[in-house]
């Protein structure tokens, strides 16, 4: 649930959970988890704080160690596609979404009886709890259920709620360190992605196609789009969409960048020697959004090999 308004929700029975988790809780590397809630299980903490069942929502309790694995699949397969960068962010939203949601695209939680269902319809008066990554139907009430129990629109517009990756803070989940129980599995189903998005240091940048055509120009994309356009596969050294991969027209700094036909020549091999740069393997050249640009149809272009957001990306 998102904690956009004072609402935040308590795990009833924590300490009795604990004791019977079934995933791992280590924390994304580089990352520290939140404290854990200093409310007393199975009581409501202070005025506005409610209780909730132990386990994601339409769970019914703590997820078995098959059910978890696969929800997290599923949470990592909707987070990549919306833009959330493999930095650390791609792994605490899909962790945050398993322990939100259990990764069921239709369930429910209603704030008024403290129930799940599973939609549609949503029988429930007043605010609940919607989709993967469970968007308030108050604080999130620009996105309609249809949206909401959509898996890709769900993930696209938490994207958009976690600031670009950047806060996990609206969700109660990674409030109360919930979350932590599934990293684990996160991290799993990250690290087996076989495509995504190519998010930019330039937070909201993703890489794009214009078209789908030998030529067409490799160009910014709004990240948190889920558009089938950011979609791309790290195969054997190349990024590629289907069978077109990107390649420099030159290898003067400053070409730009293109879609050719995938030929395994070295032109369209990249590599990363250091952290977040794509150089060229022909040209020595580094994957760059020019001047920075978050405006979508930016031609991307190569330019020399530095330590700037411009030239950081992360691969799927």
């Amino acid at each position: 649930m998102l904690a956009f308004i004072v609402r935040l929700k308590t795990r009833a029975l924590f300490a009795a959970a604990v004791a019977v988790l079934i995933t791992g809780g280590a924390a994304a590397a580089g990352t520290t988890p939140p404290p854990a809630s200093s409310a007393v299980p199975g009581t409501v903490a202070s005025a506005g704080l409610h209780q909730v069942p132990p386990g994601p929502h339409g769970a019914h309790g703590l997820l078995s160690a098959a059910r978890a694995a696969s929800a997290a699949q599923t949470c990592a397969a909707s987070a990549t596609a919306a833009g959330w960068a493999d930095n650390g962010s791609l792994v605490t939203a899909s962790a945050v979404c398993v322990a939100e949601s259990g990764g069921q695209a239709s369930v429910y939680y209603c704030d008024a009886t403290g129930k799940d269902g599973d939609y549609p319809p949503v029988d429930c008066s007043g605010i609940y709890d919607r989709g993967l990554w469970q968007l308030d139907s108050a604080g999130q009430s620009e996105t309609t259920d249809a949206c909401a129990f959509t898996a890709q629109c769900n993930a696209d517009a938490a994207y958009g709620v976690s600031d670009r990756g950047t806060n996990f803070a609206p969700w109660a989940v990674y409030n109360s360190g919930d979350y932590t129980r599934y990293v684990a599995d996160a991290q799993e189903a990250v690290g087996a992605l076989a495509s995504g998005t190519v998010t930019g240091g330039v937070l909201g940048a993703c890489l794009a196609r214009g078209q789908y055509a030998v030529n067409a120009p490799v160009v910014i994309g709004s990240c948190g789009s889920g558009a089938g356009q950011q979609q791309w596969s790290a195969v054997d050294g190349t990024i590629r969409s289907a069978q077109l991969c990107i390649a420099p027209a030159s290898t003067i700094a400053g070409a730009g960048v293109r879609l050719r036909r995938c030929d395994g020549l070295t032109w369209q091999q990249w590599a990363q020697p250091a952290a977040g740069q794509l150089r060229n393997a022909l040209t020595g050249e580094c994957l760059s959004d020019p001047g920075g640009s978050l405006v979508p149809g930016t031609q991307v272009t190569i330019a020399p090999c530095a330590a700037n957001p411009a030239r950081t990306w992360w691969l799927p």
